[in-house]
């Protein structure tokens, strides 16, 4: 069974490349613009990854990790932001954040994030 990734930005242009790059690596994608958005799709089904916008309309990125995390949701987050450094200080203190990517990002470390991430994850569960 494939593996979904929730990209969740609001610039249709990352979510599009982000979309082709992440089913490039065999993963189901799911795209949502805005954190309520987002939230939404999450309470529906789980993704395996969430790739998360800091600056997002509605609900933004540090809102909704502590949504997420005060509902007791464990699915691993990889943020992303123009100021990796500022979205880092603030998103440290949730175990759920695996990392801080900045914008603009290289596309091959996103598929070696992919893979350590969710594959990582495979071979704990084992």
């Amino acid at each position: 069974m494939s593996k979904t990734v929730l990209v969740v930005d609001d610039q249709i242009g990352i979510r599009l490349l982000l979309q082709e790059v992440i089913s490039q690596e065999g993963y189901t994608v799911e795209l949502a613009m805005n954190g309520q958005e987002a939230l939404d799709k999450i309470k529906i089904s789980l993704p395996d990854l969430i790739m998360l916008d800091y600056k997002l309309p509605i609900i933004d990125g540090h809102a909704l990790v502590k949504l997420l995390v005060e509902d007791g949701v464990q699915v691993p987050i990889v943020v992303m932001s123009g100021l990796p450094d500022q979205a880092e200080e603030k998103m440290k203190q949730y175990p759920i954040v695996e990392t801080v990517i900045g914008k603009p990002f290289q596309l091959n470390d996103i598929r070696l994030l992919l893979k350590s991430i969710i594959d990582g994850k495979n071979e704990q569960a084992n």
